[in-house]
């Protein structure tokens, strides 16, 4: 059995939020973390879609004791929640934009749940209205894009023990052959007890860095110089293991 919380968000703004919690909670810590999965969520989505999203999605969220991901779900939107966002805008695809958000729920890198929020219960349930509009521009799109590339080739299939954030420096020629590449491991701010500074994983993935070839990579493109600089930011954490 799980504890529930309901929460209301926009990925650009905050919509309004309530929370069913036992009244023994304290309030500031419910209303902080209450903040930091909003944001964790907003954050989530708005870095990983590649194309234009407009819609109202309602995520059925649920963590275990250790703040990982056990349950997403997206439900249908009730009316309340069809009334956040104007009419006269127009709707992409609702069960495109349904599965995005549900496939996005389990990547995402959540707050650590305040024990006193879980009870006597070994879950905690998060119901997140959506208000989704995510008109991307190029610039926006080819980054996400870019921080797609590189989870798929440095990433993805990668085993990790920890919770944290990798940043990575990159160099190539004109024909997309890295020069130079350096790959930083940090804690993620909203879990940063959970960080381990594994140096086999960073010396991998800079080692894979440098055999990729970028002229792959969306938006590649060399400066007059036949130089292409860049740089993307990649969380990692067990549960996002295997998930493209």
């Amino acid at each position: 059995m799980y504890r529930s919380l309901s929460l209301a968000l926009l990925v650009t703004a905050l919509a309004g939020c309530q929370a069913r919690t036992a009244p023994d909670v304290d309030a500031q810590a419910r209303k902080a973390f209450i903040h930091d999965v909003q944001h964790a969520i907003i954050g989530s989505i708005a870095t990983a879609f590649t194309s234009k999203q407009v819609g109202v999605a309602r995520l059925q969220l649920i963590l275990d004791r250790h703040s990982v991901p056990v349950g997403c779900k997206t439900l249908r939107p009730q009316a309340k929640d069809n009334q956040n966002l104007p009419g006269d805008v127009q709707r992409t695809n609702e069960k495109a934009l349904a599965k995005l958000v549900e496939a996005q729920c389990w990547k995402t890198i959540y707050p650590v749940v305040p024990n006193a929020m879980y009870g006597e219960k070994d879950t905690l349930e998060v119901i997140a209205p959506l208000i989704v509009q995510l008109p991307l521009g190029n610039g926006l799109a080819q980054a996400n894009a870019r921080r797609a590339f590189f989870w798929e080739h440095l990433l993805r299939d990668q085993p990790v023990t920890s919770v944290g954030r990798a940043s990575v420096f990159y160099q190539a020629n004109a024909q997309g052959k890295v020069e130079a590449c350096l790959v930083q491991l940090h804690p993620h701010p909203l879990r940063p007890d959970d960080f381990r500074l594994d140096g086999d994983l960073q010396s991998r993935l800079s080692s894979r860095c440098l055999a990729l070839d970028l002229s792959r990579m969306p938006g590649f493109a060399p400066d007059m110089h036949g130089v292409a600089k860049g740089y993307s930011e990649l969380d990692y954490a067990p549960w996002r293991v295997g998930r493209p």
